[in-house]
């Protein structure tokens, strides 16, 4: 049991830099609040990690009154876990581990605490079915990803898809249900807001076929300001990196052909004779592209940026080509933020008109899913 009087400058940093929550990893529970009766009184114990006594948990005869009135070898704990520590387990919390999650709770609550007061971000999630897969970006999840840039703006998210649709997209009205739904819940929960200047930064979360991640950038569009977030495998994250570049390579051959289609082959790549199998023999095919595709390079904002940059470029290269009245057919192998990106770029009164496809192994290859129509 400690025997030593902490100094109350100490008792009021160690309250500080814990924002008077427990310390012990995965508690976080409030020590000035009764969670039953919400009823406001100190529940707090100071806890050494080091003891203050020889003999006492993790003692030691040298540096155990060294350290016995040091802030950084005190813990705000809980009761649960203050006898958890010093009774129960006491073998199984080691000085380093101990320290490990002092360091790791005081880091996280000075990040919170550094972010400026508009750095107020509402998060956005979308989900559909990607063939018999069906996604759920929940809010207690995806929310831990904002910290550093922003912190939420409220406690949940504004969710535009359908959780457990029955819908798949191997089913023959499956994208026109879906875009109506997605306008409808864009319309109703998202638009109003948009406009009445409640919301002004969006952080967007989706895991959707590829279309319909388009067509969200349209709605989007590129006026509002909108953090399109990035699924990383390698690391499990939806945190970006600090900026990385990627070279994104535009080719293609003109021909007399009366049709053109455009190939992104970023997440894998696509065989002209994938698109003649659609189209027929007489099509132009156009390409954007990096030089090893796949699913996880996206790591940065630039990245994403670069993207939009790109495609600009190559849709007014094509109405330069083709006019602006041709249908550019297009064929995307793209991450999820770079179809938003794809979409948000894409001018409806000066760009001509999209017919995406989407690729469906039970429906023999690419199918047309939607168009996006010039005005």
């Amino acid at each position: 049991m400690s025997t030593t009087t902490i100094s109350s400058m100490n008792k009021y940093l160690l309250w500080v830099r814990s924002a008077g929550r427990c310390q012990y990893i995965g508690c976080n529970k409030e020590l000035h609040t009764d969670i039953l009766t919400k009823k406001r009184f100190n529940q707090s114990y100071i806890a050494h990690i080091v003891a203050d006594q020889p003999d006492g948990p993790r003692g030691d005869k040298i540096r155990s009154p060294l350290l016995a009135n040091d802030i950084d070898n005190l813990m705000l704990l809980c009761d649960s876990h203050h006898r958890l520590i010093d009774k129960i387990e006491v073998s199984a919390h080691s000085e380093p581990i101990l320290l490990e999650m002092k360091r790791e709770h005081e880091e996280r609550i000075r990040n919170v605490t550094s972010i400026h007061p508009d750095k107020k971000s509402f998060i956005v999630s979308y989900n559909a079915n990607i063939g018999d897969n069906t996604p759920n970006v929940t809010y207690p999840y995806i929310s831990n990803f904002l910290l550093p840039d922003y912190f939420p703006s409220q406690d949940s998210s504004i969710d535009l898809g359908v959780v457990n649709s029955l819908n798949k997209d191997s089913d023959p009205d499956f994208w026109e249900i879906e875009i109506k739904n997605l306008k409808r819940k864009f319309d109703r929960y998202l638009l109003p807001r948009i406009k009445s200047g409640e919301i002004n930064h969006i952080s967007l979360f989706g895991f959707a076929p590829i279309p319909l991640l388009i067509r969200l950038g349209v709605l989007m569009n590129d006026i509002l300001t909108v953090d399109v977030r990035q699924k990383r495998r390698v690391p499990d994250t939806w945190v970006f990196d600090q900026d990385i570049e990627t070279e994104y390579i535009y080719g293609g051959k003109l021909r007399s052909a009366n049709l053109i289609a455009l190939k992104i082959e970023l997440s894998g790549d696509i065989t002209d004779d994938r698109i003649k199998k659609v189209l027929g023999e007489d099509v132009s095919i156009y390409s954007i592209r990096i030089d090893n595709p796949n699913n996880d390079f996206v790591k940065s904002r630039k990245q994403i940026k670069d993207f939009g940059n790109k495609v600009k470029h190559v849709l007014n290269d094509l109405k330069k080509k083709h006019g602006q009245d041709v249908v550019l057919h297009l064929f995307p192998a793209m991450p999820v933020a770079l179809a938003v990106e794809l979409g948000r770029v894409w001018m409806p009164k000066a760009d001509m008109t999209l017919k995406i496809y989407d690729q469906n192994s039970n429906l023999g290859g690419f199918i047309e899913a939607l168009s996006l129509k010039h005005e």
